[in-house]
């Protein structure tokens, strides 16, 4: 006779909005059925006037953490009893653990990038690149680049003001990167420079969204990346139309949710079963 599964009693969410496009619940609850943890993860979409009674509200229940994700990994921080100082530093947080009665956050974004990229990571070293964005992802991102061994690269946003808080933060810590912030006009004149491009801002997490930046003139050996994960966005269906080496952003939502798992639960992610289960819901969708 079959043993019954373990009850629930813990819990652990993931704290963002919108949240429909997320597939972080199945992927942890099936990491925690495979090593028979008695946890339960739950999407929790919020405002940003929540974040603070919600943090609040996890130190009554038995909850042992979460991921964070858009847009609120900068804003939990204020409201956490430490935080780890890379993420501190770089301001931004996606996973929040419980120790000693007190929630404390730290980042595995960087790491997750870094270990999503495979054969790729070898050509980091001695490289220049461009960055796509300054929020959350990409300031983890970023730091990840800088300490990877890459020449530098230069972050385009929206926001100057945030790119530009972004490059001090950087050039604060790390003296001989090179690292200035453009414009996305002057990005693209730049391109043809750049051994790299990696898209860390929310387009393209709608359907429709357009391209953030124009690929025309960028090198035949340049290879991009785009963190956006649920769908081939219109920036790397330019990158497959011009024949580009290209990467979606399922492996940094596996690696860095394996960590986060590690980070959790004090045990070793059943990587093979996380990733499956996000190959399973994606073909499904």
């Amino acid at each position: 006779m079959a043993s019954s599964p373990p009850k629930t009693n813990q819990l652990v969410f993931i704290l963002g909005h919108p949240l429909e496009h997320t597939l972080s619940p199945a992927m942890q609850n099936a990491a925690f059925k495979s090593l028979r943890v008695p946890w339960l993860y739950l999407p929790l979409d919020i405002s940003t006037e929540q974040v603070r009674p919600v943090l609040q509200m996890m130190r009554s229940l038995p909850a042992q953490g979460a991921n964070v994700t858009v847009p609120y990994k900068g804003n939990v921080i204020t409201y956490l009893d430490g935080v780890e100082p890379e993420a501190n530093w770089l301001g931004s947080v996606n996973t929040i653990y419980r120790k000693g009665g007190k929630l404390f956050g730290t980042s595995t974004d960087g790491e997750g990038f870094l270990r999503s990229l495979g054969p790729l990571r070898k050509k980091l070293k001695g490289s220049r690149g461009l960055l796509l964005g300054a929020g959350g992802a990409a300031k983890a991102v970023a730091g990840a680049l800088a300490g990877s061994g890459v020449l530098g690269f230069q972050i385009a946003n929206r926001s100057s003001r945030r790119a530009s808080q972004l490059v001090r933060a950087l050039r604060g810590k790390f003296k001989r990167l090179e690292v200035g912030a453009v414009s996305i006009r002057e990005a693209e004149k730049l391109l043809p420079q750049f051994d790299w491009v990696v898209q860390a801002t929310s387009v393209g997490l709608k359907h429709g969204d357009p391209s953030p930046l124009s690929l025309k003139a960028a090198s035949p050996s340049t290879w991009i990346v785009d963190l956006i994960y649920h769908r081939e966005t219109s920036f790397l269906k330019e990158a497959r139309g011009r024949r580009l080496p290209r990467l979606g952003g399922l492996g940094m939502l596996l690696h860095q949710g394996a960590l986060s798992f590690s980070r959790w639960t004090g045990k070793k992610a059943p990587l093979k079963v996380m990733e499956n289960v996000l190959l399973h819901s994606l073909g499904s969708r």
